[in-house]
């Protein structure tokens, strides 16, 4: 279906919750509706949209406001001008000031204060209005940012990572799809904001509002305060952005090790969000590593890796490629576990010298523990423990222990695999 066939499709659906449709248009899409289910889920998507729409009310200026001025000029202008109510006897002294002006307050010249004060009234209106949006846009940059901005803590956090564009632009595409997208700066804006979400970007903003609300008051005024800063920034599209990196890239961590941040100050918080921003981006840069780089990278492992995983396991035969013996290496000793080999710094050195300098930067970035992960991660994409990876190690397994495997919980079976493939001797066991 065509970008241009959504669209209409939304729009008519739009229409339907708008309650717009003719009765024979509705009773049509409703026919629609019975037979299709990709349609009654758009549906659903759309009208859970409405529903964040309604935490979020329309602000226009107010007409009582306006009203109220209306009725207090017409009647300071019945009072002054049309019954000259106002004597210059009154005025109890000179009055020639009063006599130059009493003629802008008698018919046909009352209407200029009147025009005058409803142009004062509109005004403040529409600039209420927009002050009242903008707070309600505010709102929906903070949940947006969630839970981002609780672990940057502070907007110079943000500032400092958001000065790496690259990097943010990068991951940006990557994660495009779960990503929340840019606020928009018209509240006007805002409803064509809520309908182009998909169901995870909504499921994200959904529950990133609840987490506000879970919040204590004092820690929820003072990211409110983060966010109200970020707004006013000119860069905010840029810190916005940041922002929301953070959140979708610590939240693929464990809890234990996002729980080190509440600890770290600004400098080393700075520093352990840009590993692990680097990590990640490091990763997925697997599917991106081609040309010269991956040139660059088959030759290293040829003539530096082999030799230095063949000096720590003596055990591999002299034919073995570098992908098999790296396989080898990371059953028994894993290298997602922090493993080292001997003179690795100086090997990372070496190949980060050979490298593009994207590539390179992100080699660099990254904890040097996680460093020979992300060089397994490139030279096999599918994953050191893919799930082609462990067939391998079950069919090596002998008949008792698989049946043994074969009872086992599915969430059990990953581990118990990567276990097996660790014990001493068992790359050599054959099935019987």
């Amino acid at each position: 279906m065509s970008d241009r066939d959504t669209d209409a499709i939304d729009e008519e659906l739009t229409a339907y919750l708008d309650g717009e449709l003719t009765a024979e248009d509705s009773a049509a899409l409703e026919g629609r509706l019975v037979g299709q289910e990709s349609l009654r889920m758009r549906l659903a998507e759309l009208r859970k949209a409405y529903d964040l729409l309604d935490e979020l009310p329309e602000v226009s200026h107010s007409k009582s406001f306006t009203q109220t001025t209306i009725e207090m000029v017409v009647a300071d202008v019945k009072r002054s001008g049309v019954s000259a109510a106002i004597s210059p006897e009154s005025l109890g002294g000179p009055f020639s000031i009063w006599k130059r002006f009493e003629r802008w307050f008698s018919m046909p010249y009352a209407w200029v204060p009147l025009a005058l004060a409803l142009a004062i009234g509109v005004g403040l209106g529409v600039t209420a209005s927009r002050l009242q949006g903008r707070r309600e846009l505010g709102r929906l940059d903070l949940a947006s940012n969630m839970p981002g901005l609780y672990d940057a803590g502070e907007i110079a956090v943000i500032e400092e990572l958001a000065r790496d564009r690259e990097l943010m632009e990068y991951l940006q595409q990557h994660f495009r799809d779960v990503l929340i997208p840019m606020v928009p700066r018209s509240y006007d804006e805002r409803r064509s904001w809520v309908r182009s979400l998909n169901s995870i970007q909504m499921a994200k903003l959904d529950g990133a509002r609840e987490l506000v609300g879970k919040y204590p008051p004092e820690v929820r005024e003072r990211l409110e305060a983060v966010q109200e800063q970020i707004d006013l920034q000119s860069n905010a599209e840029d810190l916005n952005l940041a922002a929301r990196m953070v959140g979708v890239v610590l939240d693929t961590m464990p809890t234990s090790k996002r729980r080190l941040l509440e600890e770290l100050k600004a400098a080393p918080r700075i520093r352990f969000i840009q590993e692990q921003l680097s990590f990640r981006a490091a990763i997925l840069y697997a599917a991106d590593l081609q040309g010269t780089d991956a040139e660059v990278l088959d030759e290293w492992s040829k003539t530096m890796l082999l030799p230095a995983i063949m000096s720590n396991m003596p055990f591999l035969r002299r034919e073995t490629d570098v992908k098999s013996a790296l396989m080898t290496l990371n059953s028994a000793r894993p290298v997602e576990e922090g493993f080292r080999l001997d003179n690795q710094d100086a090997l990372i050195s070496d190949l980060a010298g050979r490298l593009s300098l994207f590539p390179r930067r992100l080699l660099e970035s990254i904890d040097q523990s996680d460093q020979l992960l992300v060089i397994s991660t490139w030279m096999i994409p599918e994953g050191v423990n893919s799930t082609s990876r462990l067939l391998e190690i079950y069919e090596r397994q002998r008949r008792e222990t698989q049946d043994e495997i074969d009872l086992l919980d599915p969430k059990e079976i990953r581990r118990v695999l990567r276990e097996r493939s660790r014990r001493p001797g068992n790359s050599n066991r054959s099935n019987r």
